[in-house]
């Protein structure tokens, strides 16, 4: 009985505490145009996880598009990290750079250049290369998800950080007229 009463009590805190599971954040513009490969993995991922999100539509004409978003850079490197004592690799370290902005109609940029990087380590051994080519190309896939999650919550977080500008940029009170 005290054990029911206990987890009864933890589940009421729990969620007077305001916890929720991370879910789709709507975008704040209502179109995208993706400025980028439009074949990649990359660009359906993104376009998936988009049409996940809310209202935002991905659109294919640059002039239907509210904002662009403008891939600066898109690379994926693959890095050694240590050497055995014969000279032979021991890990390797799996990189990819994603930097982007967004621009308006007129051009002007809404959110300035960002850069996303993400690595993870791989152990290599003599012997396992078709194993280590699969593995690598699973954690490839696995970082591309991580990107697309920080890319949709750094397009998310757009609109709040316009919302402090629009504030600071009312029209100011009136100057008192000069005494003649």
């Amino acid at each position: 009985m005290r054990r029911i009463l206990v987890a009864i009590l933890l589940l009421a805190t729990l969620s007077a505490c305001g916890f929720h599971l991370r879910g789709p954040q709507a975008l704040p513009f209502a179109t995208i145009y993706l400025e980028m490969n439009q074949y990649s993995d990359l660009a359906a991922a993104i376009k998936r996880q988009i049409a996940t999100s809310g209202s935002t539509k991905v659109v294919s004409k640059i002039e239907d598009a509210q904002v662009r978003m403008v891939v600066v850079r898109d690379t994926k490197e693959k890095h050694i990290l240590s050497l055995s004592s014969t000279g032979t690799v021991r890990e390797y370290e799996l990189r990819q750079r994603f930097a982007f902005r967004v621009l308006d109609k007129q051009g002007k940029e809404v959110t300035p250049l960002n850069e996303i990087f993400i690595f993870r380590t791989v152990s290599f051994a003599t012997g396992q290369e078709l194993a280590k080519e699969q593995e690598e190309a699973l954690l490839y896939r696995d970082m591309e998800g991580d990107l697309v999650q920080q890319l949709l919550r750094r397009l998310a977080s757009t609109k709040q950080a316009a919302e402090p500008a629009a504030a600071t940029s009312a029209p100011a009170a009136p100057k008192p007229a000069a005494q003649q």
